[in-house]
């Protein structure tokens, strides 16, 4: 027996039953997390920063919003149907709120320059309706009937003969985290930004921490988005009047960043004018989006292959429409993309089956000439012309498929669909890393039988070739944190590739008795 491949076996199984405690650790203190913060709800005051008054609810079925009776900001809005945790108990992601510790992202709206207390009117089940102590001015605020949309109408009632006023909508943040931030306030994403679209460009974005100096932008039926990964908070714009898009960053340390919508100063306004505001609270789901405003799908970050993640993640979702299952629509749509390369793959097979049925003459050239390398490439170029082998056949559908695995990475880091999307057995959420990590030792099984097909390239130096044996364990180690539904996109492309060159070797007679 060879003690140093037990060594090895050893020593990969210590380290999967340290992964394992490691993803059993992580999902226990998730858990933990969000229990405390649940205790801490119940213990902690009620208010929000400078607010007194409590807060009136509104909901419909997809959305809760808690409104400050007295100033009509939006304090807290919590989604229904998207939750943190994977599981029934938990709380639902939240886009506005606040903690304890000085966070807090909020959204106003008004008359600029005017900043009135309110009293209630009439609240109902989905809307609210204020009005302000003085009586001048009445605030309005709905929730669309099993929608993402809040409509908020700022209307002036009283007399205001030859005042000037300048309507605005806009969000408020604070630039840290919020303690609960683990526990459904958004989700930790390595990007946290502002986006808009404008006449010029349909879609900018700044990372929020960047953002050192005022940015504003003239629009008509525009947006304005605080985006972060899976949902957003965005004030959509009418097409009937111009607005300013704007976000004016802190003037201190610890200051809130205002992002807002001003439309143009108006005057006059009569007993029944008032203007209207939409704001979009929910996932980014690309076929809604596109629906309620121009060019609002470019928020969900498709990559550097945009034009090939858009269509792979349409015909996804066409797939499973059919089948209902997500993990198996990824399978699916893996074969149908191996069945288009299907050609250029085969070139590239059956150039490595030649390249390795010519394995003893590339030995005999290699031994006869290797003090002489201007003649050893002269003599090899001439094998290779006469068995019809391309060196580099096997590298170019390697190369061809790179650009749809980055595509294919970015439909399913940032698809919403998939989030707590289970597959089968132990796979419950398709955008979170394989809890047992059975995906990533599956694909390192199959990367090194794929390796024990492919012909070492001639004059490959031995600590390189004794590198390449690591790359599946190398590769696994990476997809131990990737999604398990890129995971297992790239165990379905593997083991299609694996029956495809195999069949090709067989075809033309290569040895392939290693496998």
């Amino acid at each position: 027996m060879n003690f140093r491949y037990l060594y090895i076996a050893l020593v990969m199984a210590f380290a999967y039953m340290l992964f394992l405690s490691w993803g059993q650790d992580s999902e226990r203190k998730k858990e933990l997390v969000e229990a405390a913060f649940i205790e801490r709800i119940d213990v902690a005051t009620d208010n929000p920063p400078d607010e007194s008054a409590g807060f009136i609810e509104i909901q419909n079925e997809k959305i809760l919003v808690k409104i400050s009776p007295s100033t009509g900001k939006v304090w807290e809005a919590r989604l229904k149907e998207h939750t943190y945790l994977n599981n029934k108990g938990s709380l639902g992601v939240r886009l506005f709120g606040f903690d304890d510790a000085g966070f807090k992202f909020y959204l106003n709206s008004g008359f600029a320059g005017n900043d009135p207390s309110f009293t209630v009117v009439v609240a109902g089940v989905d809307y609210v309706e204020l009005l302000s102590l003085d009586g001048l001015i009445s605030k309005t605020i709905t929730l669309k009937e099993g929608d993402y949309e809040l409509l908020i109408e700022d209307r002036f009632v009283g007399d205001a003969t030859g005042v000037s006023f300048t309507p605005y909508v806009a969000m408020y943040r604070t630039d840290g985290k919020p303690l609960d931030a683990r526990s459904g306030f958004f989700e930790n994403s390595s990007y946290t930004g502002v986006a808009f679209n404008t006449p010029d460009d349909p879609y900018v974005n700044f990372r929020l921490r960047s953002i050192d100096e005022r940015k504003e932008f003239l629009q008509r039926g525009g947006w304005l988005a605080f985006i972060q990964k899976y949902f957003m908070a965005a004030i959509l714009t009418p097409g009937d009047r111009e607005q300013t898009l704007t976000v004016i960053p802190p003037k201190e340390s610890g200051g809130v960043f205002v992002m807002a919508a001003m439309s143009n100063e108006v005057q006059d306004f009569g007993l029944r004018s008032g203007v209207e505001h939409r704001v979009f609270l929910g996932p980014k789901l690309r076929t809604d989006l596109m629906t309620r405003a121009a060019d609002l799908e470019l928020t969900i970050d498709m990559g550097w292959f945009w034009f090939l993640a858009q269509p792979l993640m349409m015909l996804l979702t066409m797939i499973n429409g059919f089948v209902g299952n997500w993990g198996i629509s990824i399978i699916l749509l893996t074969v149908l993309i191996k069945l288009l390369f299907w050609p250029i793959s085969a070139k590239g097979f059956s150039s490595m089956a030649k390249m390795r049925t010519a394995g003893p003459k590339l030995k005999e050239i290699q031994e006869r000439y290797k003090d002489d390398r201007a003649k050893l490439g002269t003599e090899m170029m001439a094998l290779y012309k006469k068995e019809g082998i391309n060196p580099a056949g096997g590298c170019f559908p390697m190369l061809l498929q790179l650009p749809v695995f980055i595509s294919f990475f970015f439909c399913l880091r940032e698809s919403v669909e998939l989030r707590h999307e289970s597959f089968f057995f132990w796979i419950q959420d398709l955008s979170a890393p394989d809890p047992l990590f059975i995906l990533p030792v599956l694909f390192a099984g199959l990367m090194y039988l794929t390796q024990k097909l492919n012909p070492q390239p001639p004059g490959m130096d031995p600590t390189q070739a004794q590198v390449m044996k690591f790359m599946p364990i190398m590769i696994a180690g990476i997809f131990v944190i990737m999604p398990s539904g890129l995971v297992l996109y790239s165990v379905a492309n593997s083991g299609i590739s694996l029956v495809q060159q195999r069949a090709m070797y067989k075809k033309y007679g290569a040895p392939s008795s290693e496998v």
